[in-house]
């Protein structure tokens, strides 16, 4: 069985404030839909993100049911879990994944603790699927030894066996706090872990199996731009092998690099680069410089800019004085938190501010109200319903 592993197509997002990048994602999502088609796969697993938020505009919605009513008629089933992105926390609300499992185009795993094996797990073929949504760190910490035991259960007992999970992985993700497990801590026993939520493609051997990342369908930040390309994997259940499918036919991204000496020849090839694209690019250019600004070259700054979708420019001015200063690097983080325990703050208070700092904003308010609820137990529902009355 040939199964497609697709990931983040964050579809609805609007980068840069312009409707075409909006529509990019859209078709890099039916792009990679087109290519399964083509490759003939059996099983398409979306490892989370399959929308931008739990709450897409109607345009978005409408374009991902075509794309599935298409996957359907062509007998291929489509299975999804949710990411950080598109998951619905607040009470009474469902995330979109919901209406299209009720219009019978999608299979939605999501685990809850003392739900049965079918609403996380199923058989396909004689392949067993596994997967749960995303779950933060915190929620992760508390589930995941009941769950991941379950997992590897379940792992044992088939003969060919895949997870599908969107979570930060510690070994992937540049900078602190922002992973919730480290790789090893993965449920033991599948053949292929389907990850979600690290934009950029990667794989490796992970305990008797393959792990792989498959990366966003397109560029979500200049960072993806710089580091990979867009696409997607197809893992065959029997040689349990891996392929990878980049897609074609995307919009260009063009990330420079530039400083005084190099700036007048890099732009002459970016202006060349720009010129021959198949459509309009996103050019983003960061410039350093001590003392020749980067106007000095405006026409051929404004050659760029008028055949680019974008030219984006970011300066940065290197002094005598800045040269010479060397400080140790920090995330933003590691500054919050110093600057909680120099006020005297415990851990309870660091740790809130962090998952805060990194959750999606539409999930803040619900993570507060458990932080409360825990935190203040029996009086939780009386300062609730106080809170309410005012």
């Amino acid at each position: 069985m040939k199964v497609a592993h697709i990931s983040d197509t964050h579809l609805g997002y609007v980068q840069y404030k312009t409707a075409e990048r909006k529509l990019d994602f859209i078709l890099a999502f039916e792009k990679a839909i087109n290519a399964c088609i083509e490759e003939g796969v059996d099983l398409i697993l979306h490892t989370g993100d399959l929308f931008e938020t739990y709450h897409p505009d109607m345009v978005t919605l409408s374009r991902c049911i075509r794309a599935l009513q298409k996957v359907k008629a062509h007998g291929i089933e489509f299975v999804a879990i949710t990411g950080n992105h598109d998951r619905a926390l607040r009470r009474g609300v469902i995330p979109p994944h919901r209406i299209l499992e009720d219009l019978g185009i999608l299979k939605l795993l999501n685990y809850k603790p003392d739900s049965p094996v079918e609403d996380f797990s199923f058989l396909r073929d004689g392949v067993l699927i596994a997967g749960f949504q995303y779950f933060p760190r915190r929620m992760l910490n508390v589930l995941k030894e009941e769950l991941f035991d379950k997992l590897s259960e379940l792992a044992a007992k088939a003969s060919v066996s895949i997870l599908m999970f969107h979570q930060g992985v510690g070994q992937y993700l540049p900078y602190e706090d922002s992973f919730e497990l480290e790789l090893l801590e993965l449920p033991d026993g599948f053949d292929y872990y389907a990850g979600g939520h690290v934009h950029v493609f990667a794989k490796e051997k992970l305990k008797k199996g393959i792990l792989s990342f498959a990366g966003a369908t397109e560029f979500r930040t200049v960072k993806e731009a710089e580091r990979g390309k867009r696409g997607f994997n197809i893992f065959d259940t029997e040689e349990k092998s891996l392929k990878r499918v980049e897609l074609e036919g995307l919009r260009p991204f063009k990330v420079a690099r530039l400083s005084e000496e190099t700036a007048e020849k890099s732009l002459e090839e970016i202006a060349e680069f720009v010129s021959s694209a198949s459509q309009p690019p996103v050019v983003i250019i960061n410039y350093e410089y001590k003392s020749l600004e980067i106007e000095t070259f405006s026409k051929i700054l404004e050659e760029i800019e008028r055949n680019s979708l974008l030219l984006r420019i970011t300066k940065r001015r290197v002094t005598l004085e800045t040269g010479e200063i060397s400080l140790p690097g920090k995330t933003f983080s590691e500054f919050l938190e110093e600057f909680l325990r120099e006020q005297n703050h415990g851990d309870k208070v660091v740790n809130l501010a962090k998952e805060v700092l990194s959750a999606n904003p539409e999930h803040i308010q619900e993570i507060l109200k458990e932080f409360v609820k825990r935190e203040l137990k029996e009086n939780a529902e009386e300062i609730e319903k106080f809170l309410r009355e005012i």
